[in-house]
């Protein structure tokens, strides 16, 4: 080797060596206990019911151990299904849960119950949440649970599509509701909440129903005043279940406007809900699509859920780059979401729509997990500014428990240093880490010391980070 290349060699060591030991990045966060925000309801899934081997998964006391243990979840998003009750009956008000065939399609309604039974005796807190997507077929003008293809409405107007509820049947269609809630009931499986429709504006090939804005807003109202009727006032109604980004005219925002402009389907619906998808199929996660809806909301002090939505890929580092870490940060921080329910618990390969294979974790699991394991119900969310920077933060704080849980992601390739500083928080020495990067799945990572109401949390490159602390 030359004299000029030894010279280049050591020169090009040095400046490697340079940035080896080169400092960390840092980003300042200030997390303030008197700026609070939502309070957290919960996390959890939806289940896959028309396939056999996923039934007999979920009925398995190892899987409900992992819905509720391992992953933390606490809510489960269960389908109201139409096929439990074919027989036409022209008298609403002879429409009783008894007569429902629960073992309807091999079991597939069944399961619901079933698994939420085995997740109550490990959490008996567990929230059930049920969501028509087709009514019985009898109740609707086409006679069918399904439509022949995939088409959408506008929200002043069902067009030509009939896959909807025939308006002399809207109080057959409550009624079965209200049945199916006190179905649940007597299988110890309550019902925390109630949507009437899944997707409204969408009708498809497989079980749909769509509502325009006006037949929405009516059916709500019925449907509080019957719940009432029955003793059940304290079951939510959550909808309209259309998609967060879609507040064009006609649209989500349409939906959201009719209830906006009706003070009595207002005080009738409990929670705004929407589904995180681009088109019922691709994921949309963005902070902006859910900042947006919140503030079409917001002057209404009613909770906002997403109940359903792609969570992106398996594979490190996607979870915390285009996947479920963003999906959540986004809708907890920009969103003020309260409850967080995508899709699926699981699948049978990796899926935008399943956070775990079979009973398989995956690196999606565990970027979940910082959450949904972490963020126990009943936290608000307290300011961490600025959230949305190089490392997003968001912080909550658990009054009843004491408990403060910060998670913050890094997605960058850099090393990075958090610098916590903290105001109108008791005292709390340490807080102590658990961090998922390509080496590690919700790993212990040891304590980080706190000093004179700050801390410094130094991050890996693309790594996240779960903070947490008993406050005196």
């Amino acid at each position: 080797m030359g004299m000029r290349s030894k010279i280049v060699s050591v020169l090009l060591s040095v400046a490697g060596l340079s940035l080896l030991m080169a400092p960390a990045v840092a980003t300042e966060v200030t997390i303030d206990g008197a700026q609070r925000y939502q309070t957290i309801e919960g996390f959890g899934t939806c289940l896959i019911a028309w396939v056999d081997r996923f039934r007999a998964l979920y009925r398995t006391e190892e899987f409900q151990q992992i819905y509720v243990e391992g992953v933390g979840c606490n809510m489960l998003r269960v389908n109201m299904w139409g096929p439990t009750f074919e027989t036409p009956t022209e008298d609403w008000t002879k429409i009783r849960y008894q007569d429902f065939d629960m073992n309807a399609n091999g079991g597939r309604p069944q399961i619901f119950v079933d698994f939420g039974q085995g997740i109550r005796k490990l959490n008996p807190d567990v929230k059930i949440i049920g969501t028509v997507w087709s009514p019985p077929s009898w109740m609707k003008v086409n006679q069918s649970i399904t439509d022949a293809r995939s088409d959408a409405i506008r929200a002043h107007s069902y067009g030509k599509i009939n896959n909807r509820v025939d308006p002399k049947y809207y109080k057959h269609f409550c009624k079965w509701m209200v049945e199916y809630v006190k179905l649940h009931e007597q299988q110890e499986v309550p019902f925390y909440a109630v949507s009437p429709g899944n997707e409204v504006q969408f009708t498809q090939s497989f079980e749909s129903c769509v509502w325009d804005g006006k037949d929405f807003v009516t059916i709500v109202i019925m449907l509080r005043e019957m719940l009432d009727a029955e003793g059940y006032e304290h079951v939510k109604i959550f909808g309209p279940e259309t998609m967060t980004s879609h507040l064009y005219e006609g649209g989500t925002g349409s939906y959201v406007r009719a209830v906006l402009d009706n003070p009595r389907v207002l005080k009738a619906l409990d929670v705004f809900a929407t589904h995180g998808y681009e088109d019922g199929v691709k994921a949309e996660m963005s902070a902006t699509s859910s900042r947006q809806f919140w503030d079409l909301i917001a002057q209404t002090g009613k909770p906002f859920w997403i109940t359903e939505g792609g969570t992106g890929g398996h594979d490190w580092p996607t979870p915390i780059q285009k996947g479920i870490g963003n999906a959540l940060h986004n809708a907890l921080v920009a969103g003020n979401c309260s409850a967080f329910v995508p899709w699926q618990i699981t699948e049978g390969r990796e899926s935008t729509h399943g956070i775990m294979v079979m009973d398989t974790y995956t690196p999606k699991t565990y970027t979940a997990m910082h959450y949904t394991k972490s963020i126990r119900p009943g936290a608000v969310r307290i300011a961490a500014t600025p959230g949305f920077d190089t490392v997003q933060v968001g912080a909550f704080l658990h009054d009843g428990t004491g408990e403060l849980t910060i998670v913050a992601l890094n997605p960058t390739d850099q090393p990075q240093a958090l610098n916590l500083t903290f105001h109108n928080l008791g005292d709390f020495a340490s807080l102590k880490a658990r961090r998922t990067s390509a080496s590690e799945n919700f790993r212990d990572v040891g304590d980080v010391t706190v000093t004179d109401n700050g801390a410094t949390s130094d991050m890996t490159p693309q790594s996240i980070v779960t903070l947490t602390a008993k406050i005196n």
